[in-house]
């Protein structure tokens, strides 16, 4: 039915002050009044609805099917951690463990290498060769330091010379292959 002044709901709502272009006493209360939005509106309000759309088009959308990713691990030789084939003692050698003074060396040789093994005396600072051209039998624990060494095939009397003494330790030189 229509409006009117006299109706009880009329009667309990309160009565708009007067405000310039509106009608004071007319009992209506319109918060929001529409009115067309201005064109750069219009265009980010479009930009919104396209970008969620393009959101919900990746979310949806099933992931792209791939193969995992492989690794190819490069071929190293043995190295003194994880001696593969250690190599065996050459007839008339014999086998023998020798600690460097220097365990950042262990590093850099590998078993197969030629070496000149130097002792060297830390009361004059002398060294002293004992051995030339050594083969490096294996190498162990260049991962840690305090334990590795190296196992060199050496003759009996460079094996007698490989024997240190208190205050003495061993250097190599690593010579090219």
């Amino acid at each position: 039915m229509g409006r009117s002044g006299s109706s009880r709901l009329g009667a309990a709502l309160p009565k708009a002050q007067g405000s310039p272009g509106r009608e004071s006493g007319n009992g209506r209360l319109d918060p929001v009044r529409w009115r067309r939005p201005a064109p750069g509106t219009l265009l980010r309000l479009a930009a919104v609805a396209i970008l969620l759309g393009f959101a919900v088009l990746a979310f949806r959308s099933p992931p792209p099917a791939c193969e995992p990713p492989t690794y190819t691990v490069p071929a190293r030789s043995p190295s003194a951690s994880a001696p593969a084939e250690p190599q065996t003692v050459p007839s008339g050698s014999v086998g023998v463990p020798v600690r460097l003074a220097d365990p950042a060396t262990l590093a850099l040789v590998e078993a197969g290498n030629r070496i000149d093994l130097l002792r060297l005396d830390e009361s004059d600072g002398s060294t002293t060769p004992v051995a030339e051209s050594a083969l490096v039998l294996q190498v162990t624990g260049s991962d840690d330091p305090t334990t590795g060494g190296l196992l060199l095939a050496l003759a009996p009397d460079e094996a007698e010379r490989a024997v240190a003494g208190p205050g003495q330790s061993f250097a190599v030189l690593i010579r090219p292959d």
